[in-house]
């Protein structure tokens, strides 16, 4: 497995099979989470520098972080960490997961989901991470992940908590804030190996937020991450305004 990049999994997904490693170790008392967290309900001083491992607590702080970022970017890509939805990761415990099981001591991902509903700053938004072999998406993408999605050994996204998704919708409104003609893909929506999320995430976005993607699937796997300049261009093209 390529360091950093876990594409390699995706071939569990497609085989539906129940390999040892995703449901070994699992102990549901490692973290005795309460899954009543909420965005905005703990509200905390704003950082003044957000660093890997970090929780980001409220919207004011995601803000700040997101639009903190010098570099360009025009689309999230949503994953799920396939681990099982019992084990109640966060940062450190995936990348001991990861080392353990993929020689693999990185997670490519910029943000973690976590049970609870927070948010955990997993890599610095501004490094350009292999979150995917899609490598047209990396420049100009950032990544985030439901922990867990799994269950038993299959793909589950209903497991993820209620939080998780409340959190998730929240990150999302403030993408479109920031970000009104952003384009929002499932990890299967770009790379045509992969399965996860878990869900029609192309769809969620237009039911949850009226909001099209501006490129099709098609294109998205042809072109990756476009410059703003460029889906400004390609929504003209497209009739959208």
């Amino acid at each position: 497995m390529t360091e950093n990049n876990i594409d390699d999994l995706n071939e569990f997904d497609a085989l539906q099979v129940k390999p040892k490693y995703l449901y070994n170790n699992i102990d549901p008392s490692v973290k005795d989470y309460i899954t009543s967290f909420e965005l905005d309900k703990n509200p905390v001083f704003k950082p003044t520098e957000v660093s890997e491992g970090d929780y980001i607590e409220t919207s004011e702080e995601l803000e700040t972080y997101l639009r903190s970022c010098y570099r360009e970017y025009t689309e999230v890509v949503v994953y799920n960490t396939k681990t099982d939805y019992r084990q109640k990761f966060e940062r450190q415990d995936l990348i001991n997961w990861y080392r353990e099981n993929f020689d693999s001591s990185e997670v490519p991902f910029h943000f973690l989901i976590l049970q609870d509903g927070r948010i955990q700053v997993c890599q610095d938004v501004n490094t350009v991470t292999n979150h995917t072999t899609a490598t047209n998406h990396l420049d100009r993408s950032i990544s985030i992940a439901f922990v867990g999605g799994f269950k038993n050994g299959y793909q589950d996204i209903d497991t993820c908590s209620p939080a998780q998704w409340k959190t998730f919708n929240k990150f999302l409104k403030m993408f479109y804030t920031i970000l009104p003609g952003g384009q929002v893909w499932g990890h299967s929506d770009i790379n045509d190996k992969a399965f996860d999320p878990g869900f029609n995430v192309v769809s969620y976005v237009e039911k949850a937020f009226g909001s099209r993607n501006t490129l099709t699937v098609d294109q998205a796997r042809r072109l990756g991450a476009v410059s703003v300049e460029r889906l400004i261009d390609l929504s003209r093209a497209r009739g959208f305004r």
